[in-house]
């Protein structure tokens, strides 16, 4: 059975630390990639991107935080955009600190 699941777009990471600035616009577009979760024969959660951030981290982050919410009972798409939302600010969150450890 499988989930598609509309949920969540990221700009393509900038080469430099991004700034609160760049982190709003990644904030703003994370309504357009659609990730679909299904599973496999043997029962394991499988994650699709309609298109990659441009950031492999973020599109693994992007992938287990979706597997969560369908794991934790989201079943539809509203469940799960709901689910999302509420983990948004700790993806961004990581996403900046990362990018921040990786410039020292």
């Amino acid at each position: 059975m499988i989930l598609a699941l509309a949920l969540m777009a990221v700009a393509q990471a900038p080469d430099p630390v991004p700034t609160d600035e760049e982190i709003v616009v990644i904030a703003q577009k994370l309504s357009g990639i659609s990730v679909y979760i299904g599973r496999d024969a043997k029962g394991r959660y499988q994650c699709d991107l309609s298109e990659s951030s441009g950031n492999a981290r973020l599109d693994a982050q992007l992938c287990k935080t979706s597997a969560t919410c369908v794991k934790k009972g989201a079943s539809n798409q509203a469940e799960v955009k709901a689910c999302i939302d509420k983990r948004k600010s700790t993806l961004l969150a990581n996403f900046r600190r990362e990018w921040m450890e990786r410039r020292r």
